[in-house]
């Protein structure tokens, strides 16, 4: 292992060269599917065991401290970041020993550091795909980390002194040399990478590009428009854990069930839906602006919105949305209800005025405009005699209304909200969400798209709506409600004539604006009784919402740290482990022992054989069996001979002796005592 603080300026360009591989490849991750708290959890835990210099005695309790502290920071992530796609957690599988190897630095951990993160970069260029100016770096710290460490790999293994040179005049041709490779590398792959782009290649659909072409541009501006089946996305853009504040302005509470709309998609595809067509108006440049009309019912309510960081490039509004204030530069389709504000507008609170519809019926025709405005197209891949099926065995047909009750319904009992990606053996996602066998199961955007794709079969125009629902009571006013990220959420807007655009949302409601399921998966078998269910179901909730608490992971972050710096015990004196030969012998010994003890000679705590010897020699009572298995004894133990047959003779003989020794009663009448000569060998 490298001694704590660098020998040598080329130990320093290592160390940051290494670093930089693993900080630019983590970076060219695409943060949408991978939000940086996710990025945090999967690294920080792994980087901060790895810069612990000291080899524990006892690895396996670093283990656990190491185990410990993933599983809180993957908690902490889970609650504060939301979930992870399948994609993205197998990609994060490299991560921990990339931020490990590169943390700790010792000999061998610079290849494996390299392969890592190079895997982590293939990673990202397929999820994210590529970014030249990401690559480029890779290489050059690619390139100067392999030349550094074959420089100190040659150092080490010279076996004369080396002549110590200064540090500029050796850190300047180690630089030179790792760019003279990196610069003709990083060229060949630019010209490899734009020959590839220019000729025609057999993945691409050549027919979808032609006609990308000639539609007209969708406008874009701070955002994506697009939703997309899978993961990014409108919603994905919409990250932070408070991103709107919304109170009465006339005091009044704030409905727990608003909805808050900030886009639409009325172009669909089996895999992404668009915005579509747009007839925008030229940007305004007053603060007040009309975006729908006044219609009889409910009497008209004023909001006030401030949006946070992870917000401000959106427009929020509820349904039924009349006038809205305090904003300028906004591009509006009052057909459409499309509103999109500047990126140089700096406003970031308003108010908006709308009429509460929630408990109005339905109206039984729909508005004729409808297929004008796009709102009966179908994807031309959708196989639609499977999904009118569908809609035969449940029933759904008449009215708008009953059609839509019906979808939702059927949706309810044939599909279960999960955050997870629906799986299966068809092509598109959402015909695994609505055909796959067995648990078929998706979320907010799969329950929006089959509904809209099976409204539009029944003849119904529709759209599906995006932005925020439910949100929570603030803390400072109970009044007002805060929206995050887990309240963003998808749904489905009908649009009827002299009414605008209704809401019909087909998720379950208890699972509307929901970060994770609120009921568990349902059983293959015949459950227990309900009752008991729901006191078992109620019982792990209530133990996941304690662990999950935030004082109670920062614990356990805090006694993990404690765990793995926890001073470590001082070793005990090694264990003398003798051979097997030995110890049969020792046996044998013990025996002879125990014999001339009976026999009144006891041999004294810390005395040597050669003293015992000579005690017995003295008292004329050491007969010549017993001395010869002392010495065979000594050259078993400390000789390393070993305990052959005639050894073996030689001791069961000592044991014999011993037996018939004579008492010493008679040696200590005569008073005879025995010389005490000093220990020249360790005790037997």
């Amino acid at each position: 292992m490298r001694s704590r603080k660098p020998r040598s300026p080329t130990d320093i360009a290592a160390a940051i060269a290494l670093l930089a591989c693993g900080v630019v490849a983590v970076a060219n991750l695409p943060l949408t599917q991978l939000p940086l708290g996710w990025l945090l959890a999967w690294t920080a835990p792994a980087a901060f065991f790895g810069c612990l210099r000291r080899r524990p005695r006892r690895p396996w309790l670093r283990a656990l401290a190491a185990g410990a502290t993933q599983i809180a920071a993957f908690a902490l992530a889970l609650r504060y970041a939301g979930t992870l796609s399948r994609p993205a957690i197998l990609a994060c599988t490299i991560l921990p020993p990339l931020a490990f190897v590169t943390a700790r630095r010792r000999d061998s951990d610079a290849s494996l550091g390299l392969f890592l993160s190079f895997c982590v970069l293939l990673v990202g260029v397929i999820l994210g795909g590529s970014n030249l100016p990401m690559l480029a770096g890779y290489g050059l710290a690619a390139c100067l980390s392999l030349r550094c460490e074959t420089w100190l790999a040659a150092c080490a293994q010279s076996s004369g002194p080396r002549q110590q040179s200064p540090a500029a005049s050796r850190a300047r041709p180690i630089l030179l040399t790792g760019l003279a490779v990196a610069l003709p590398c990083l060229f060949v792959a630019f010209a490899v990478e734009r020959t590839l782009a220019w000729l025609p290649s057999p993945l691409r659909d050549h027919g979808e590009q032609h006609a990308a072409a000639n539609q007209p541009q969708v406008f874009q501006k701070g955002l994506d428009d697009t939703f997309r089946l899978g993961s990014g996305g409108i919603l994905a853009d919409l990250a932070g854990e408070e991103l709107v504040l919304v109170h009465g302005a006339d005091g009044a509470p704030v409905p727990p069930d608003l909805y808050l709309r900030c886009g639409f998609f009325a172009e669909p595809d089996l895999h992404e839906w668009r915005v579509g067509r747009l007839d925008l108006a030229p940007p305004t440049t007053s603060t007040a602006h009309t975006i729908g009309e006044r219609q009889q019912g409910p009497e008209e309510r004023w909001l006030a919105i401030d949006r946070f960081a992870g917000a401000r490039n959106f427009v929020f509004v509820p349904p039924h949305a009349i006038e809205l204030r305090g904003l300028t530069g906004l591009n509006i389709d009052r057909t459409r209800l499309w509103l999109r504000q500047a990126e140089d507008s700096t406003p970031t609170s308003y108010t908006v005025s709308y009429q509460p519809m929630t408990g109005a019926r339905m109206l039984d025709a729909p508005d004729g405009d409808g297929q004008r405005l796009g709102l009966l197209e179908l994807p031309p891949s959708l196989d639609r005699a499977r999904y009118l099926a569908l809609l035969d065995e449940w029933g759904a047909d008449g009215t708008p209304e009953r059609i839509a009750r019906r979808i939702a319904v059927g949706l309810a009992e044939r599909c279960r909200y999960d955050r997870i990606e629906p799986v299966g053996p068809y092509r598109h996602t959402i015909d695994n969400f609505l055909f796959a066998e067995g648990d078929r199961r998706g979320f907010c955007m799969h329950f929006a798209t089959a509904a809209a794709l099976m409204l539009r079969l029944r003849g119904v125009p529709c759209r599906i709506g995006v932005g925020l629902y439910g949100g929570g009571p603030d803390r400072n006013d109970p009044a007002a409600r805060i929206y995050g990220s887990q309240h963003a959420h998808a749904w489905v807007e009908i649009r009827f004539e002299n009414r605008g655009f209704v809401v019909f949302d087909p998720t379950p409601p208890e699972e509307r604006g929901q970060r994770m399921p609120s009921r568990p998966a349902p059983a293959i078998e015949d459950d227990a009784p309900a009752a008991g269910a729901g006191a078992a179901v109620g019982f792990w909730r209530g133990l996941l919402d304690f662990v999950l608490q935030p004082w109670f992971l920062l614990g356990v972050l805090v006694l993990a740290g404690a765990a793995s710096l926890w001073p470590n015990r001082q070793p005990g004196a090694p264990e003398i482990v003798m051979p097997r030969s030995v110890r049969s012998a020792r046996r044998l010994l013990v025996r002879i022992l125990r014999a001339l003890g009976a026999r009144g000679h006891l041999r004294q705590r810390g005395e040597t054989l050669e003293q015992f010897s000579a005690v017995l020699h003295a008292r004329d009572r050491l007969a010549p069996a017993v001395a010869a298995a002392f010495r065979s004894y000594q050259e078993i133990r400390f000789g390393g001979f070993p305990l052959d047959d005639e050894r073996e003779r030689t001791l069961l003989s000592g044991i014999e002796s011993a037996l018939a020794t004579e008492p010493a009663v008679a040696a200590a009448a005569e008073g005879i005592t025995a010389p005490r000569t000093p220990a020249t060998r360790t005790r037997g």
